[in-house]
């Protein structure tokens, strides 16, 4: 990790100070889109897991709204998850109803 996401991060923990006995406790849950935010908020995650500053990792959630067939997205996230976090919980929910309309 560089210098400058090393900071960040430090300074984002520092800012949530408030929050931290809530985040050392209890588990999270992050909602995982494959995007820049959701990629960056799960490597804090991770970086906050490799500090021992939380105990559990979070369980990382994937939601496919069955809009469109995104089969190749999701095995992409797949795979970058398990690259960063191997043990970690991934959990998918599809909205079949959501499938049912486009029909």
């Amino acid at each position: 990790m560089n210098e400058t996401l090393e900071s960040i991060f430090q300074s984002a923990w520092s800012n949530l100070k408030n929050y931290q006995d809530l985040m050392k406790t209890k588990p999270a849950v992050i909602a995982f889109s494959g995007g820049k935010d959701s990629s960056l908020l799960l490597q804090f995650y991770l970086w906050l897991h490799n500090k021992n500053l939380i105990s559990h990792f979070p369980t990382i959630y994937h939601l496919d709204h069955s809009i469109r067939d995104n089969s190749e997205q999701e095995s992409e996230i797949l795979k970058y998850i398990r690259s960063i976090a191997p043990n970690s919980t991934f959990k998918k929910k599809t909205f079949r109803s959501l499938q049912l309309r486009q029909n």
